[in-house]
Parts: structure tokens; C-alpha cells; sequence
């Protein structure tokens, strides 16, 4: 695959003049082209990866010490998510508009999951340096999230029966998994990392969050399998909930990186100079081996050295407590002054937004949503499975005529998504039509 998303110039211009998102201007006419540039940045990121070239986007971020910004802007949007949206879901949003409510739901995705991309490797995450704190905190509590909520459910060909309200509630709580999941894959990438850390992240790591413990509730609560409103078994594959199917694997890619995390946080060198193991927690841990059976381990070699590790762990005396040394803690602040910043003033932000909202004329709606379309489309070239129906989540073989936007797996899901697709369908078209 030799196509890219950006040229290197574009590259250049869009990395350099990164900046965080101000809170109270989330959703504004401007904004929507920061949202376009992010999203190209991570596409093309993501297509590098998959085609094993040229890493432009990680050397270009590191060049100018913009990874730190990634974190910040994640942060910024889980703010807005956590006070803002809910607030705005229960204000009457018109079809033609609640996109761009979407979009800055979205803009989250699309912040962090730049961030896992480019935190794979160590020197992106040797250079965030103290704003490590603030990402471990931010993945802990992502996490937290989805151990403190059922896990959403898969509702098949009931999209078209929610109102605009329960969309967006339906989408935020997808989103959240998703960003829980990826959050998974980031705590590996810190762990692998310490050596090039502050060594209070190691100590927070182990001794406030407590990541062992944590990483073993998520395991043993499997939220990557659910079942959707068609009693069909489905389980969670690169953003998406998908069919099992009797010729999956025995473990998926998200429980994979569950386990290689989990492996990672325990084997470390460090692991026992800052985490004491009491009966309480060997007895969670070795509650574990139970799941290591052949097929994981014949699919994931280096689980092999995990069981090992509980084995010995639940035969062998208790090791002495560590003695903790001094260490002088970090503090994550930046979610914190920006919820000071704005303490007792949600729900006048809400209002702002909601008008910001109203004030764009249907002109701009129209140059908006073409805009983003086409941004969007543009992950045919980066993912490498099939279209998925926009109603049943099927294969999709089919666009929408008009607006090419949306995808569907027969004449049937499109019929019944008509009435919930019209307004954007109505939208692209027009813009494609008036340029």
C-alpha cells in the first residue's frame, strides 16, 4: 500500500502549530478544521504503521516536543465529556446539527488513540517526561469506567428506534469502551518504559493506582464480550463490536493486550521493590491461572512466563514488604485547573455551546459535514477490514448512492436507517452538489 493521507509539508505545518483545545471553544466553526487535522495526522500515523515505512508522523511530534500536547488534549475533551456532554444531551439538538456534538465526542478517539499509536514507542514516552502522570491517571481512570458500568450492548437493527438523545448517549458509552481498551494497550507502553520515567511514575503506578489489581479485575470481567440485542455473542475487535464466530481465535486483541499488560506490570524488574503482594492479592492473582490454558498460551507465547510467574507465586512464601523509598510525587494538575477553572460554571458553558451550535447557519452545516466525510472516508486506506452496515454492523458491500458516506448490506438495513441517516445524507449531498 503506497497511498498517504498527507504529504510531508502539510505534515510539517499541521504538527507544529498543534496547541491544546481551549474548553469553552470546543464545537466552534474553527474548531471543526483542528478536529480534520488531528484525524489526518492519526490516519496517517496509523498507515505507517500498518505499511512499516517511514515514521514522519512520531519523528515529526517528537521534533517539535508536541506528543505532550496529545495528553493535554485528551484530558481537555474527557473534561467536556464528563461535564459538558451530558448537559447538552438533554437540551433539543436538531438532526441537522447533533454531528457536531458527535464530533467532539469523537475528537477524544481520535486525540488518544494518536497518543497509543505514538507512545508504542520509548522515546515518544520518554518525552512527555512529568506529563506521564497526567496519562497514567487518565488511562487508570478510563479503565475505572468501564469496570464501574455494565458493558454496553450491541443493538443491531435498533439504531433507528432511539432518539437523537439516546444516540448520543448509545455513542458516548461505545466511545468510552473504546477509549478504556486503548487505555489498556497505554499502561503496557508506560510500564515498558520506567527506566525513562520520573521514578514516582513507577511508585504511583504500583503503590496508588494499584495497576495490578486493576488490570486483574478488567481481565476477569471480559468486557470485550457482550451480547448484542439479537442474543448473538459479539466481542471487541480494533474499535468495533463484532460477530463471534466459531473460527475465531481463542483470545481477541483486546484480552490479548489485557494479558500482555498484566504480564509486562508483573515481570518488571521493579515490580517487587515498590509492590508489596499480601494474601489478598496473590489470592486475585493466581485466580488468573485458571485462564491460562493451552490455546491462549499456543496463541500467546509469552503468557507462558506470566503462568510460570503465578505458579510459583501460589506455592511460595510471601515476600518481605519492600521498604519504600523517599520519592518525591507528582502531581496530575492539568485536569484539575481546568475543572477549578470552570467550577460552578458547566452549565453556563453548556448554554454557550448549545448556541454556538444554533448560530451555525445550514450553509455551514453543509461545509462542515462534507468536510468531515471526506476526512473520514479516508480510512478505507488505513483499515484493513470490510465496510461494516451502518444499521446490523454486517459486511457491507453497498454505499449510499447520494452522499457515499454510509454503508449498508442490502436493500433491507438501508430502508430502515433512511430515516435516521436522511439528514446528513441530505447535507453532504447538497455541499457536494453546490461546490
Amino acid at each position: 500500500m503506497g497511498e498517504h493521507i498527507l504529504e510531508y509539508p502539510e505534515i510539517e505545518i499541521y504538527i507544529s502549530n498543534l496547541s491544546p483545545s481551549k474548553l469553552d471553544e470546543l464545537g466552534q466553526l474553527s474548531w471543526f478544521e483542528c478536529h480534520k487535522r488531528l484525524h489526518m495526522l492519526y490516519q496517517e500515523a496509523l498507515l505507517e504503521t500498518i505499511n512499516g515505512t517511514n515514521q514522519t508522523i512520531k519523528e515529526t511530534f517528537l521534533v517539535h516536543g508536541k506528543v505532550k500536547v496529545l495528553v493535554l488534549e485528551t484530558i481537555t475533551l474527557s473534561v467536556w465529556r464528563h461535564n459538558i456532554f451530558p448537559c447538552l444531551c438533554n437540551i433539543q439538538i436538531s438532526k441537522e446539527k447533533v454531528f457536531a456534538v458527535f464530533t467532539v465526542l469523537y475528537h477524544e478517539i481520535t486525540a488518544f488513540g494518536l497518543l497509543e499509536t505514538l507512545v508504542f514507542y520509548s522515546d515518544c514516552v520518554e518525552s512527555l517526561q512529568d506529563t506521564a502522570v497526567e496519562l497514567l491517571d487518565y488511562c487508570v481512570g478510563s479503565i475505572l469506567q468501564i469496570i464501574n458500568r455494565d458493558v454496553p450492548k450491541v443493538l443491531h437493527e435498533k439504531l433507528d428506534e432511539l432518539t437523537v438523545q439516546e444516540e448520543l448517549r448509545h455513542h458516548e458509552s461505545n466511545i468510552v469502551h473504546n477509549l478504556a481498551v486503548k487505555s489498556i494497550s497505554v499502561i503496557r507502553y508506560l510500564a515498558e518504559a520506567f527506566e525513562h520515567l520520573p521514578l514516582s511514575i513507577t511508585s504511583r503506578f504500583y503503590n496508588n493506582h494499584d495497576v495490578p489489581m486493576l488490570l486483574c479485575k478488567v481481565i476477569e470481567m471480559a468486557p470485550w464480550f457482550t451480547t448484542g440485542t439479537d442474543g448473538k455473542q459479539y466481542h471487541f475487535v480494533d474499535g468495533n463490536w463484532r460477530k463471534r464466530l466459531s473460527t475465531d481465535e481463542a483470545i481477541n486483541k483486546s484480552e490479548g493486550q489485557a494479558w500482555l499488560s498484566l504480564r509486562q506490570v508483573l515481570l518488571d524488574q521493579r515490580f517487587l521493590q515498590h509492590y508489596e503482594i499480601n494474601d489478598y492479592r496473590r489470592q486475585q492473582l493466581c485466580k488468573l491461572i485458571r485462564h491460562l490454558h493451552d490455546d491462549i498460551l499456543d496463541q500467546l507465547s509469552p503468557l507462558a512466563e506470566l503462568k510460570h510467574f503465578l505458579c510459583q507465586l501460589s506455592v511460595a512464601n510471601l515476600p518481605t514488604p519492600p521498604a519504600r523509598p523517599l520519592i518525591l510525587e507528582l502531581v496530575a494538575e492539568f485536569g484539575d485547573k481546568l475543572l477549578r477553572k470552570f467550577e460552578n460554571k458547566w452549565e453556563k458553558l453548556t448554554i454557550k455551546q448549545a448556541d454556538m451550535l444554533r448560530d451555525l447557519d445550514i450553509n455551514q452545516i453543509r461545509s462542515i459535514a462534507k468536510g468531515l466525510s471526506e476526512t473520514y472516508r479516508t480510512l478505507d486506506l488505513v483499515e484493513p477490514e470490510p465496510a461494516k452496515c451502518g444499521n446490523c454492523g454486517e459486511p457491507a458491500a453497498s454505499r449510499c448512492s447520494r452522499c457515499k458516506s454510509e454503508w449498508y448490506c442490502g436493500r433491507e438495513c438501508q430502508v430502515k436507517m433512511w430515516n435516521k441517516h436522511k439528514s446528513m445524507c441530505t447535507l453532504i449531498s447538497d455541499q457536494s452538489v453546490s461546490q
